[in-house]
């Protein structure tokens, strides 16, 4: 692709308020990652509270539309939209108003850009918003999927119809892992020669300091050696009950293994109570949700990382620790095994199965050389497939892939009829 020339639209119901903020980072990062190699992007954002109507993040420009009254854009930045829209006829009334203006903000800003390309990330809102847009101003359209659109495409019957429309008018359909490509597939939504399996990129935070683990600044010998870090958001789908039971499990044998947790969410309440009930305030730590940046110290420092969701689109934090030196744990479930290879780059146990899990974390708290061994061998896989770099390279690619196709097509876009 020459990016020099590719103008690009680029569609998110979430994305980053500030440049530390974790929410919809690897958006940004995808974003910021293809205007290096020089494509013009443009982001459709929703607007919230204290943020600016036009900004810029480095060389890529945000847009961001309001809904409703300032007082009443609660939808975006609040966890999962689709959940949130559920619980109450305002919120599904709100929702409409914000697919609204979603649409009449992007084809705004794709006829006064001359876009030559619109990205829309997750099917729904920003797919939909984006198959309109593309059916108007014949824009080719790419859509990626990220894990909670496809769950709930999965629950929700009335999806389905929606998801085959939005899937029919994308010219190409990228998905974060293996896992949902299958599920797409598997769905009968999408045509299998469309869709392509991309990992989203982890962020330079986490490559700067894979930079100095390489170098032997953070020995792995000077991790806690008994400390066991989760990051994730505190949600039912992560199950951070079963390492909650699992380390209950590991004491009980008489470890002095040591919990952090650090993310937040509707579960933690109940968690913490778990916590109380085991006894294991004093073995168990919640952090709250961190900034990004504070990610690195901490997976450098653990002797081992879980991720214990169940059907998790990918598992980004895997990758994140592992550049970072850490070994790692995962459900044998979801787009997780597309980073962990069990004894390979780490260690997989079946779904909310404690007991097991509790096994995989004393094997590596006892084995240092087979966790050594699992972290570097995780930390190679990692760069290979992970980086910026890298991801931006296989969209570039996608992007090529889709104008070149469009163009045989015979359709005009809007950056050529003006």
């Amino acid at each position: 692709m020459n990016e020099a020339r590719t103008r690009v639209v680029m569609l998110a119901h979430v994305f980053p308020r500030a440049l530390d903020d974790p929410m919809g980072a690897f958006v940004l990062q995808i974003a910021d990652a293809l205007a290096v190699r020089g494509a013009q992007m443009d982001v459709i954002a929703p607007h919230a509270a204290n943020l600016s109507d036009e900004e810029s993040f480095g060389a890529v420009r945000v847009h961001r539309f309001h809904y409703a009254l300032a007082r009443w854009e609660r939808l975006a930045y609040a966890g999962t939209m689709h959940e949130f829209v559920a619980r109450g006829i305002v919120n599904k009334i709100l929702f409409a108003l914000f697919n609204l203006t979603f649409f009449l903000k992007a084809w705004f800003v794709v006829r006064s850009s001359r876009a030559q390309l619109l990205h829309a990330q997750w099917w729904l809102p920003g797919g939909l918003v984006g198959a309109l847009v593309s059916l108007l101003t014949r824009v080719p359209l790419v859509v990626t999927t990220h894990g909670t659109d496809v769950e709930m495409l999965r629950r929700t019957r009335w999806a389905g119809p929606l998801a085959r429309f939005v899937f029919a008018r994308a010219h190409t359909i990228t998905c974060g892992s293996t896992y949902l490509r299958q599920q797409l597939l598997a769905l009968g939504v999408a045509d299998a020669a469309r869709v392509f399996v991309i990992p989203m990129p982890v962020a330079p935070d986490f490559e700067a300091q894979n930079s100095i683990t390489r170098a032997g600044i953070l020995n792995f010998e000077l991790r806690i050696t008994n400390l066991v870090l989760a990051v994730a958001r505190l949600t039912k789908q992560k199950s951070v009950d079963i390492l909650i039971d699992a380390l209950a499990i590991l004491r009980e044998r008489g470890s002095d293994a040591h919990l952090k947790i650090i993310g937040d969410g509707p579960e933690r309440a109940a968690l913490e109570r778990q916590v109380r009930d085991f006894n294991l305030q004093n073995c168990v730590e919640f952090l709250g949700a961190l900034a990004q940046k504070e990610l690195p110290q901490h997976y450098a420092l653990c002797a081992v990382c879980v991720l214990s969701s169940v059907r998790e689109g990918m598992g980004l934090v895997l990758a994140e620790a592992l550049l970072c030196g850490a070994p790692v744990i995962a459900t044998n479930s979801g787009g997780m095994t597309d980073i962990v290879r069990d004894g390979e780059t780490g260690l997989l146990f079946p779904e909310r199965d404690a007991r097991a899990l509790a096994d995989a974390i004393e094997k590596l708290l006892n084995d240092r050389a087979l966790a050594a061994r699992l972290a570097a061998n995780g930390a190679a896989w990692v760069r290979e497939r992970f980086t910026r770099e890298r991801v931006a390279a296989q969209f570039a690619e996608i992007y090529d892939r889709t104008r070149t196709n469009h163009s045989l097509s015979g359709v005009e876009g809007a950056d050529e009829r003006g």
